[in-house]
């Protein structure tokens, strides 16, 4: 009974800080011990590491930079997968896969990759030329 009831607690103090956007340090995952905030682009979390700046941010899009490292999130209500492949040039390496915990199509474009997929049926497109802060990024809070 108290494991249930920490449990609960553990949840509860999680969701408040998701919901004030309070930085926090997670124990597992992409961004283990490293401290982090979530976003919200278009009613989609995403986990940003702290240090990362906002350079641009609309209700459906989000840019953030930390050095050399960018990384771009747009979330769109209307789309499909495939319109995204279909919109990208013919010199590129391209496929379907998973990324993280995602399934979605993967464009490497000379070391600059862009993975989209669906959730909650809105299409969701990340670029960076980093990959494991994309992959990071999607793990979101779930």
């Amino acid at each position: 009974m108290k494991v249930r009831y920490v449990l609960a607690i553990l949840i509860l103090f999680t969701l408040i800080a998701c919901v004030h956007g309070e930085k926090f340090t997670p124990e597992s995952g992409t961004f283990a011990f490293r401290e982090v905030e979530i976003f919200e682009i278009n009613g989609i979390n995403f986990t940003i590491p702290a240090d990362y700046n906002i350079t641009y941010e609309n209700n459906t899009e989000m840019d953030f930079k930390h050095g050399k490292n960018k990384l771009n999130i747009s979330v769109a209500d209307n789309g499909t997968v495939e319109k995204v492949k279909k919109d990208m040039s013919k010199n590129i390496t391209s496929g379907k896969t998973m990324l993280g915990s995602q399934k979605g199509y993967l464009v490497d474009k000379n070391g600059t990759y862009t993975f989209s997929y669906m959730k909650n049926d809105k299409l969701v497109v990340i670029k960076s030329e980093n990959m494991p802060l994309m992959i990071g990024a999607m793990e979101g809070v779930k």
